[in-house]
């Protein structure tokens, strides 16, 4: 071998060595995990373009699909009820400002110690969100939470885990998803409620002025009296901080005029709300309805004037006798449209006074809402709303026994 090959041998050994052992430096440089980076960096300023959220569950069940309307966010599952907005706008914040606290394992054998294995399979504890509406659609691996303020997290198509912080909230239950506003109607407003109970006799509760404090009851069975002078003001607040566990749309040809209760609560400013319940197994259904009786709204509106004092104690309009059955008719429409967030008819205690106009404007509003719904609400709500008037009465005293005759 000539001496200029030999060294062009040495060389190349001598390269090849020294390759090998840069890269064994390399492999063995500690590198820094902590460095913070966003999960799904895509999102930055795009939140606006989303326009669905779907939340799959394990066995890749679609558990809840949010959809953006014109009206704002709805829940499908719901047939297009209103979403509650915060909650939907702090899951998306949360996913934009989503960053990597520490990396975890690659091994898709261990994902499940974390919950983030593939939602495909039924045993899987973690659930997948789809986020569609983007020039690319964009889905992430929820897992195992970690402590108050991070949870781990896996893009599908990466082998990368992370844990990552803020700690999202991902519920899989549609209904937890609505927003449960209905009505929240101060005490001080409800001048009478005329209540027909699942059992027992109808009857009514009224007030005949605002500065009333106790509701009275007329026409109470001969020889019964009430438990205490203020058991009946139960109905004032039964309308007040209302809300629903859950709802569904009212279904084509459903008949709410057998077998249902019915309370007809009318307020001081010519509101008058009629509410239909109905239990069935272990939920609690309302159908609400909602008009405006202006002989009504006009009564207390001149019984509130210096002018008219006298007439503060006449009988207030629709008192005179049970008032008729108000509740609206069923009427399904094929795809009811979503309402807005359920609101208060009338003006709240301290408010400027609303004219008769608005209050008209804003019943009509009320009944157009609800005329397409169903709601469950909670059981103690449910009982207040429809309460028999045996529970405000003091029970009967049982007839002393006969003594015997002497024989």
């Amino acid at each position: 071998m000539s001496p200029r090959r030999l060294l062009v041998l040495v060389l190349l050994g001598l390269l090849v060595i020294a390759g090998a052992i840069w890269l064994s430096l390399q492999r063995s440089l500690p590198r820094d995990t902590n460095i913070a980076r966003h999960v799904l960096p895509a999102l930055s300023g795009a939140l606006n373009d989303i326009s669905e959220v779907r939340i799959i569950k394990p066995g890749d069940q679609a558990a809840v699909t949010l959809k953006r309307g014109a009206a704002g966010w709805q829940v499908a599952e719901r047939a297009g009820y209103p979403a509650d907005s915060s909650k939907v706008r702090k899951l998306l914040i949360d996913l934009s400002q989503l960053e990597t606290v520490e990396e975890k394992t690659s091994n898709s054998k261990l994902y499940p110690q974390l919950g983030v294995e593939d939602v495909k399979d039924p045993k899987a504890t973690g659930v997948r969100l789809e986020l569609s509406g983007l020039k690319q659609p964009l889905s992430v691996i929820v897992g195992k939470t970690s402590g108050m303020h991070s949870a781990f997290v896996r893009v599908p198509d990466q082998s990368q885990s992370y844990l990552a912080s803020p700690q999202l909230s991902v519920d899989g239950e549609p209904a937890n998803w609505l927003d449960r506003t209905l009505l929240d109607i101060a005490a001080g407003r409800v001048q009478q409620a005329h209540v027909r109970a699942a059992s027992g006799a109808p009857y009514t509760v009224r007030r005949d002025t605002r500065e009333q404090t106790d509701f009275t009851v007329p026409d109470l069975p001969k020889g019964r009296v009430l438990t205490s002078p203020t058991a009946a003001n139960s109905a004032s607040s039964a309308l007040s901080g209302l809300t629903f566990d859950d709802v569904r749309a009212l279904a084509a040809g459903e008949d709410w005029t057998k077998d249902t209760a019915q309370t007809e609560f009318r307020l001081f400013d010519g509101t008058v709300i009629t509410i239909q319940g109905r239990a069935v197994d272990d939920k609690h259904w309302i159908r609400i309805g909602s008009s405006f009786d202006d002989a009504l709204q006009q009564h207390y509106a001149a019984s509130t004037a210096p002018a008219a004092k006298d007439s503060a104690t006449a009988p207030p309009p629709g008192t005179a006798a049970a008032p008729a059955n108000s509740a609206p008719k069923p009427a399904a429409p094929a795809a009811p449209a979503a309402p807005a967030a359920a609101a208060s008819p009338a003006s709240a205690p301290g408010a400027a006074a609303k004219s008769a106009a608005e209050i008209r404007a804003e019943s009509d509003a009320l009944a157009k809402r609800a005329s397409s719904w169903v709601y469950a609400i909670p059981g103690y709500k449910y009982d207040t709303i429809f309460r028999p008037l045996d529970q405000l009465l003091q029970p009967l005293n049982p007839p002393k026994p006969a003594k015997p005759k002497k024989p």
